[in-house]
């Protein structure tokens, strides 16, 4: 057996080259690494039973550019009532030089035609058929020839976002090879039509399950298989633990005392992120804070926040960028021990909204959202972040701490620490709704799926 692993970016590398997962599916089937990798991260893979070739690059055209952007738009018109799609219709207004605002006005116009499950279903063939050469630039030409050279058993990609990996599964469905994809986050399906559409898909968990089958009511049920995530797999992992007086020492703070988490997003999703921090910074009787930025924010924008509070202690993600634009910003291998060590010992998380509370959860850590505006955020608010859909479960389970106002969140930290298990059980809840269980064999189900694909 033999199986082709798109791997179009950096996203999808933790989850599948620095777990057991690619060991696992190399131990069943030849594996064959089809990339766009940088260096660093190829050199981490040194020795492993995996061979690696470089994925051919094909300019987006401009036709394909706007139908992948009017899917996007279709579903969000489709479900526009349901799923609070008018805040993420802001959040794509289109913007960029002149170029990239006319393909967006074009694509939004395309999307709101054609707002049924039907126009999105056709905007998906559109797609692919301006990729495919039958409308703009594209040529699968090099794709089917690697492929009819390798005769693959199946074709898995790491992501289902990526446009670089649309010709790679378009050229192996086009050849009648199985494809496979995997929904990389928890928040990605309300936000608009997938670029990589496959035959099977592996998700999360029975509600994404459920979730996907909503949205693409065309995907027949039996191609789409619960396996979990392996992005948490490293956190339940003895291996990578090291004791809390090393790790908090090592950065500077006393193991004895409370540390609280401080994770920073994007800065597109939360701008205002430094003036959180400066808010929790600036408590009365504050606690020992760890500040771990988002591993893509690149920017300078906690700069001044950590000049006026030196105690602030900063570990910032193993990720490093590659030559290129942010599609090479890769994580290494020791950003996985990095991360379940600040969950395994900071005491709590602030943070807004982000998957953090889902790391913490699984040490069976206390979160707190901050839910307010800070000054001068003009017409940016919060509450759109927590309106988005994959934020019902956690408005209906409530298993984090909310901070309503500045003056609020002293209040919800102190209350975190001195009750963690205050939210137990609902976080309990929030983890087995989300991720399947047990969530350390992740690794073994996409493998499993893949392998059973390919049969």
């Amino acid at each position: 057996m033999k199986v082709v692993l798109v791997v179009p970016d950096g996203v999808g590398i933790r989850n599948f080259l620095y777990t057991r997962f690619l060991d696992l599916l190399a131990a069943e089937a030849e594996v064959v690494a089809w990339h766009v990798l940088p260096e660093h991260v190829l050199a981490t893979q040194e020795g492993r039973a995996v061979r690696f070739e470089p994925l051919p690059y094909v300019r987006e055209g401009l036709a394909a550019r706007v139908f992948r952007q009017a899917k996007i738009y279709s579903q969000l018109h489709w479900r526009y009532e349901e799923d609070a799609a008018e805040v993420m219709l802001r959040f794509r207004r289109p913007s960029g030089g002149a170029l990239a605002r006319t393909v967006g006005h074009a694509a939004h116009l395309l999307g709101r035609l054609a707002p049924t499950p039907e126009g999105a279903a056709w905007l998906d063939r559109s797609h692919a058929s301006s990729v495919s050469g039958g409308v703009g630039n594209g040529d699968l030409a090099p794709f089917e020839g690697f492929l009819r050279r390798e005769k693959p058993d199946a074709v898995f990609c790491t992501h289902q976002r990526a446009s670089r990996a649309v010709p790679a599964l378009l050229a192996a469905r086009r050849l009648g090879i199985p494809t496979a994809t995997f929904i990389y986050s928890w928040d990605n399906l309300p936000k608009g039509r997938m670029a990589v559409h496959a035959d099977h898909f592996l998700v999360w968990s029975d509600a994404m399950r459920s979730e996907l089958l909503l949205y693409y009511p065309e995907i027949d049920p039996g191609r789409v298989h619960v396996v979990g995530t392996p992005q948490f797999e490293p956190h339940l992992d003895p291996r990578l633990a090291v004791p809390r007086d090393e790790f908090l020492g090592g950065l500077g703070l006393d193991p004895a005392r409370p540390v609280v988490c401080f994770s920073g997003d994007d800065e597109m999703t939360s701008p205002f992120d430094p003036a959180y921090l400066s808010d929790l910074a600036s408590l009365s009787d504050p606690p020992q804070i760890l500040f771990r930025r988002a591993p893509t924010d690149v920017s300078g924008r906690y700069s001044e926040v950590l000049a006026r509070f030196p105690e602030i202690a900063v570990c910032d993600p193993a990720w490093r960028a590659g030559e290129g634009d942010w599609t090479q910003v890769a994580p290494l291998p020791e950003d996985l021990g990095l991360l379940a060590n600040v969950a395994r010992h900071c005491d709590a998380v602030v943070n807004l909204g982000s998957t953090m509370g889902l790391d913490f959860a699984l040490f069976d850590k206390p979160a707190v959202y901050v839910a307010y505006n800070p000054p001068g955020c003009g017409d940016w608010d919060v509450m759109d972040l927590y309106r988005l859909p994959h934020f019902r479960c956690v408005h209906r389970l409530q298993p984090v701490l909310w901070a309503r106002s500045a003056g609020d969140l002293g209040g919800q930290v102190r209350r975190a620490l001195s009750n963690p298990a205050e939210k137990s059980e609902a976080r309990g809840r929030w983890l087995r709704e989300v991720v399947a269980f047990p969530p350390d064999r992740a690794s073994e189900r996409c493998a499993g799926a893949v392998m059973e694909m390919a049969r």
